[in-house]
């Protein structure tokens, strides 16, 4: 009578971090999309789909989640436990997808440099976005210890990973406002390149 309890309170803490991190990152990718658009910068686009990547990845993790655990019937006596590689497969797909069409957008940049533009906004909407990434990877990684959980250790090492890459096009940023050098292009490939990875 104990195990199911424990485990349907594990699960519940699973959503509730699922939840969380797709309304997190939800706020992210629009916050840095604006970033993006009102700079005119590849790198913090490219990083604000990272964002998005990340949400589209919990939903359909928690929706595969829930169909592998529906109970057995008919047509599948085994039951759906195979849902969770099939929704992973989607996720994979779109990410690789997503990636792609960054990585030939910031090559483009690099062919035809365009300069970028740099405010108080645009600065404190990416330290924003870095706390709150580090904020996520500290939670996280308290439920992990509490739940013994492995796929949450991961997803605390992804949101330490994102606020690096969210750091690095800070700096990029900076650069780019104080020197005459434009590294955006290089900086929007290798975001690229991280999310081709994550895919």
């Amino acid at each position: 009578e104990i195990m199911p309890s424990l485990v349907g309170s594990e699960m519940c803490i699973r959503d509730r971090c699922g939840v969380i991190g797709i309304l997190f990152n939800v706020l992210l990718f629009i916050g840095k999309f604006l970033a993006g658009t009102l700079s005119n910068s590849i790198a913090i686009t490219a990083d604000a789909f990272n964002n998005l990547s990340d949400a589209g990845s919990s939903i359909v993790t928690l929706l595969g989640f829930k169909l592998a655990g529906a109970k057995p019937d008919t047509e599948h006596p085994f039951g759906h436990g195979r849902m969770e590689y099939v929704s992973g497969l989607v996720v994979a797909a779109v990410i690789l997808i997503m990636a792609v069409e960054l990585i030939q957008d910031s090559i483009r940049k690099i062919i035809h440099p365009e300069a970028t533009e740099c405010s108080a906004l645009i600065i404190v909407i990416l330290l924003i976005s870095i706390a709150v990434k580090l904020y996520m990877t500290f939670y996280n990684r308290r439920v992990a210890k509490k739940i013994n959980s492995a796929a949450m250790r991961a997803t605390a090492m992804d949101s330490l990973s994102d606020s690096i890459t969210t750091s690095v096009v800070l700096i990029t940023t900076l650069i780019a406002e104080f020197t005459s050098v434009n590294i955006d292009g290089y900086c929007g490939v290798a975001v690229g390149l991280f999310i081709l990875y994550g895919g």
